[in-house]
């Protein structure tokens, strides 16, 4: 008898242990930032000029036009990378895992890596545009909202702005395709079901502020920070609350003073982007 309860005492201990490694690793295989990595260390450098920096630029902006013979070798090495990309952005859930602990020295290089890829996105819509596949561009330009959106997950306010100007690159791509036809009515349908989804602000500046005010977590500042944190998320929402704000913020120590961002600087960017994606939303009507 105490055999078999031995026995059944480890097998019910193996089926836990085997659902708790079953959870590891679905928890594991459904996080987007997973595969984000993954494509980040696809991408390569294939030596842009100075000149064609500022060209990128201009067609970020959606001011110049796109010239595939500049770019196409640039895109070709980085397909894999693009791929990768493309196929996280299936995942519903994005943790890129980031310990705010660190304070100031919270990693933030994902940011920076995900702005190359996403830029390298958007040029990638035009090449295939520009190569007749309507079905890949809308395809691309859609992966694109999805994984800029994904980059503000859980980040700070950094990556929330990158998170805004690849959303923001990916919207004046959209529109000159719009202009020059060269998207279908159903194209321009999903994408607008696409960033249907983003709401109304599009981004959450106010969780970007909560993790900018947890990495303020030096002893000497806290009793101050919480002071100005209350005040802060109010003005996020309230822009007449701002003045007040500017003046509490005055009265901290110089240092703090630097380490908090310009709640006047959050707010134009955040009304910009309010704007920006109206303005998108229009263009697809």
């Amino acid at each position: 008898m105490k055999s078999e309860s031995l026995l059944r005492l480890i097998a019910i201990g193996l089926l836990f242990t085997n659902f708790a490694i079953a959870q590891q690793k679905t928890h594991l295989g459904d996080n987007a930032a997973l595969r984000y990595w993954a494509a980040f260390s696809e991408m390569q450098d294939s030596g842009i000029t100075p000149e064609q920096a500022n060209e990128l630029s201009l067609i970020l902006k959606g001011t110049a036009a796109y010239r595939d013979l500049s770019y196409k070798k640039l895109l070709e090495a980085n397909i894999p990378a693009l791929t990768v990309m493309a196929r996280g952005t299936a995942i519903p859930i994005c943790d890129w895992g980031l310990d705010y602990g660190l304070g100031p020295q919270t990693p933030v290089e994902y940011a920076r890596k995900s702005l190359e890829l996403g830029r390298l996105n958007v040029l990638y819509a035009f090449h295939l545009s520009l190569a007749g596949d309507k079905e890949g561009t809308a395809r691309t330009l859609i992966a694109g909202v999805r994984f800029s959106r994904d980059v503000a997950a859980g980040g700070s306010l950094f990556a929330t702005i990158v998170a805004k100007d690849l959303l923001v690159n990916h919207f004046n791509a959209i529109e000159g395709l719009v202009h020059l036809q060269a998207l279908s009515a159903a194209q321009r349908s999903e994408l607008q079901k696409e960033i249907a989804q983003l709401g109304p602000a599009g981004l959450d500046w106010r969780m970007a502020m909560k993790y900018e005010f947890g990495a303020l977590n030096r002893p000497e500042w806290q009793k101050a920070a919480q002071n100005i944190r209350p005040t802060y998320m109010a003005a996020l929402n309230d822009q007449s609350m701002l003045p007040d704000l500017q003046v509490k913020i005055a009265k901290t120590p110089p240092e703090l003073q630097q380490a908090i961002p310009s709640p006047k600087r959050v707010l134009e960017e955040k009304q910009d982007f309010i704007d920006q994606l109206q303005h998108i939303r229009q263009v697809l009507q």
